[in-house]
This record gives structure tokens, sequence and C-alpha cells, in this order.
């Protein structure tokens, strides 16, 4: 279920910048690890990276330097800084904490490390997000929130998770498919039960009808949480290929081609 551990984390690649830092905004505090090339010349742009049930753990702070190597400023929030640490490192702990945690409060959190990011010397203004699981579904929201992203990239996120008292809001529902402004990249696997792919025709269809920019891409023979940079891993290519798709998509939405090109 989504991801736990870093089997394999990235080395080499350009030297990188690392802190913790703490955004503030009203009452809240929100730890946030921030990550940078070095000795660039001109800002870039920025990406907020969001975690899963699991946390911001290892795994995200290898994601974190991955997107980083590919000349972002990145920002990983932790959106369970309410909440605190886990209980116990089980699924059902994670499970339960993922459940207790507010939707209103993480959206508000993360408008909050967008507009510092957005204001970081080595930020060009420009973001997009990138979410798992439970951030790739936040991921869906901010892309119908101001500021508005330049591309919204959701890993495995649910566009149709029946409503909660934390979590009343859904990718789906009407007014958050009409208030849509910015690209949207959606991946998923084709085994992901707990998702369920009729979610997400009935996403896409939604986003067809009022003709929201955005690509899907369902991968076969993978599920939930498939994304790995283990080479042993069964699911490493189909990994490599969803990877390679949601770094390009970035790049086509930050640089695009001059019409007529």
């Amino acid at each position: 279920m989504c991801h736990h551990s870093c089997p394999k984390p990235v080395t080499g690649g350009a030297p990188l910048s690392e802190s913790m830092t703490t955004v503030s905004r009203d009452d809240a505090e929100i730890p946030a690890l921030l990550i940078h090339p070095e000795n660039v010349e001109n800002p870039l742009p920025g990406i907020v990276l969001l975690h899963d049930i699991w946390g911001a753990n290892d795994f995200y702070h290898d994601v974190a330097r991955r997107l980083a190597n590919e000349q972002y400023v990145v920002a990983l929030p932790n959106l369970f800084h309410r909440e605190g640490p886990l209980s116990e490192e089980t699924r059902d702990a994670a499970r339960q904490r993922g459940a207790s945690a507010r939707q209103e409060d993480q959206i508000a959190d993360l408008d909050a490390v967008t507009t510092w990011l957005l204001q970081q010397e080595g930020c060009d203004g420009r973001y997009a997000v990138i979410g798992f699981c439970m951030g790739g579904t936040l991921a869906m929201l901010l892309a119908a929130r101001e500021p508005a992203p330049t591309a919204s990239v959701p890993f495995y996120g649910f566009p149709a998770k029946d409503a909660t008292e934390n979590a009343p809001i859904r990718p789906i529902d009407e007014s958050e498919v009409a208030a849509l402004n910015a690209p949207v990249l959606g991946i998923w696997g084709e085994k992901d039960s707990g998702v369920g792919m009729d979610n997400v025709t009935a996403y896409d269809k939604a986003l067809v009808r009022h003709r929201k920019l955005h690509d899907f891409v369902v991968y076969p023979d993978v599920g939930h949480g498939f994304l790995t940079f283990d080479e042993a891993d069964a699911g490493y290519e189909t990994s490599q290929l969803a990877w390679h798709r949601a770094t390009a998509f970035l790049e086509e939405h930050f640089n695009p081609e001059p019409f007529g090109t």
C-alpha cells in the first residue's frame, strides 16, 4: 500500500542543497523539506510534492531529490504535523491517521506552502504539484485552486472516493471539475481496485464534458502504489515509463514550444 520504504535511493547527480524549514500560517507551523540544485544561475520552477498516508518519509525525500535533479525547487511539506507520527508502523495505523486528518486543514497548509515556495529567491514564480495516493487526490484538488499550478500530476489519486466528514471534497464533484484551471496528468495502475478504474473513467468523462485539459494513463498489470526505482522490482519498467511521462509532462508545460515550431 503506497510507499512505506525507500529500497533504492538516488545516487549521483548535481550537488543539491537540502534544508528543513517551517512554514507558518495562522496557528499552524508546517514542517517542510526544501531541496534545489546548487550553483544555478537562473531561478527555477517550483514543485510542491505531496506524500501519501505514510507521511513525508524517506521515499518522498528521495523523490524530492530526483525532482531537484530535474532542475526544480522542491518543497515537501509534512501534512500530518497536527496528527503527529504513527503510533506504530502498520497499515492500520497509517490508514487511521490519514482518515483523522482534515482535508480543509491540508488544503490551507498547501496554500501557505505554495505561497512561501513562490517567494523563494531560487523559484521563478511558477510551480507544479505532484502527489501520490492521498497526495494524488490533493494534487487534483489543487488544480482547481489559486494560485493555479502550471501542471498537476496525481499518481493513483482518488477522484471519487466516498466523502467523509474530514474529507468532504472529491475531485469528481461538479464544482471541482468546473473550477479546474490547470492541465492534469493522471497516472494509475489498472489493478488498483481501491481507486477503481470505473471512477477514473467517470472523472475523465467529467473533464471532457467541461473541456478541461488532461491526459490520463492507466498502466496494465500494476496496482496501487506501483512507482519504484528498484530495478529488481517486477514493476520497474512500468514505473520508469510512468516517471518519464510525468517529468516530460512537467517539461512540456513549463517550457512550451512556441506556436508554429
